[in-house]
């Protein structure tokens, strides 16, 4: 897709009004590869000289998907600076005798989107190093920290999915399970992380014997019916060790059955029943603690994959203190912007990682983002967390032919597409990008995109 510049017009579509290029008094007229003029905005800027080197429809506010997280990262990196670490931990003021902890253990919430089985496993070894074999009391879940989540409405058709998994002071796994298909009569499937009290029926599962599995989410569907996860479709032997994920209990129930299920199969009891404080509850004793990966690494993990659950908690992260609120973190957001001299006045937010269908930028203030990111103390972090042309993340598979020279945030919804990050020309000059298609999709748009951005690195000499 996109891999050479190739001088024609497509449809006889050429820019009505030019596109600048250089200097004010020269322009160059570039066809836009199939994409309708009134559906894109384009903006490009050279890094080491500040000169706006070629825009079109500039101004105009567009819907950016998931390039929005720029501005999270951005925001992420400033409030909470890029070697910040979260910290979960577990507490309690009962006793301990005789390997039982006499009351309850208080799970403070840290909001830590990164949160997995594999971390609990660890506090879980440190609640035994510190004596604890049962627990008489209850876990308690201290939810303090927030008191509100941005929303990310209209996506009922996607309710299913693990990207519109909202966050949550207790996220753990993104509150799925991953089945692992084992072929083994005792265990055929593993869960992770295992849900106390969730079993897996795979009696309605077909046995095939084709030589390959694909994907094991093309083969099988998953529904939950009560405590059940009830498997359909058709297996072989080639899917074994192919894992796919489930949702179905999410929130504190889910927090509860992992933390349950981790802690017997590590030979733990107890913990019978789970309640909520929504005020902050007084630290006793330590018991076991975790610190995340460097915010750094984070929005790291946000950017390559974009990922919307650590977006939309890095948005109330950054707003530190107890009861936060979605909407005091999102003006917090905003402020940043404007306190930066990017905000054009297009901005719009909802909830700071584009999966929405009312948050609105414009190529110019994207732009304006890129270049700010750019010559601060924080441009490494920033640039380290664009995906790769040709090498990682959501560009994996885009650009192979500038493999080293583009580094661009993607964004897809319904009827959006959307490039921006930086770009590297010949002589090793850098130039911002973007590229925010905003109209019907096509069989061809991504193509065409993508042509229009090879185009103007090819301009690039």
């Amino acid at each position: 897709m996109g891999n050479s510049l190739k001088k024609k017009h497509l449809h006889g579509a050429w820019l009505a009004s030019a596109l600048l290029w250089g200097s004010a008094h020269s322009a160059w007229a570039l066809d836009l590869s199939g994409l309708k003029a009134n559906e894109v905005a384009v903006y490009v800027q050279n890094m080491d000289t500040g000169r706006t080197v070629l825009e079109h429809r500039a101004d105009a506010a567009m819907n950016p998907a998931s390039t929005m997280k720029l501005l999270t990262a951005w925001y992420s990196l400033n409030r909470l600076s890029p070697d910040y670490r979260i910290r979960t931990y577990w507490h309690s003021k009962a006793k301990i005798e005789n390997g039982v902890l006499q009351g309850d253990l208080v799970w403070r919430g840290s909001g830590d989107p990164t949160l997995d089985h594999n971390a609990l496993q660890e506090m879980m070894q440190q609640l035994q190093a510190a004596g604890v074999k049962h627990i008489q009391g209850q876990l308690v879940l201290d939810k303090s920290l927030w008191q509100g989540v941005p929303t990310a409405d209209a996506f009922h058709d996607d309710s299913d999915a693990a990207f519109t998994v909202d966050p949550d002071t207790h996220m753990l796994d993104y509150h799925v399970v991953w089945l692992q298909f084992t072929n083994q009569e005792q265990e055929r499937w593993k869960m992770f992380p295992p849900l106390a009290g969730i079993n897996v029926d795979d009696s309605q599962l077909r046995w095939n014997t084709q030589s390959s599995c694909g994907q094991l989410k093309n083969r099988v569907q998953s529904q939950w019916l009560g405590s059940t996860i009830l498997l359909k479709g058709s297996i072989n032997a080639a899917c074994t060790d192919q894992t796919m994920y489930s949702k179905g209990v999410v929130g504190d129930e889910f927090v509860y059955r992992a933390f349950t299920g981790l802690w017997q199969n590590m030979g733990g009891t107890g913990a019978d029943g789970f309640r909520v404080s929504t005020t902050p509850i007084a630290a006793g004793r330590i018991l076991a603690k975790h610190q995340s990966e460097p915010v750094a690494k984070v929005v790291e993990t946000m950017n390559k994959y974009s990922n919307n659950v650590i977006a939309r908690s890095l948005v109330l992260l950054a707003d530190t203190g107890n009861h936060i609120q979605a909407e005091q973190a999102l003006q917090q957001l905003q402020q940043q912007m404007n306190a930066d001299g990017v905000n054009d006045g297009q901005l719009v937010l909802e909830n700071g990682s584009g999966l929405s269908r009312r948050e609105r930028v414009s190529a110019r203030m994207m732009g304006n983002l890129l270049n700010k990111a750019y010559h601060s103390p924080y441009r490494e972090a920033f640039w380290n967390s664009l995906p790769i042309a040709g090498v990682d993340g959501t560009l994996r598979k885009r650009f192979k032919p500038l493999t080293g020279r583009l580094y661009l945030k993607t964004g897809t919804l319904d009827n959006v597409h959307a490039l921006a990050g930086y770009g590297v020309d010949d002589a090793g000059q850098t130039v911002s990008i973007v590229v925010i298609v905003n109209g019907p999709d096509t069989p061809q748009t991504l193509t065409q995109m993508d042509n229009l951005v090879t185009k103007i690195m090819a301009m690039q000499h």
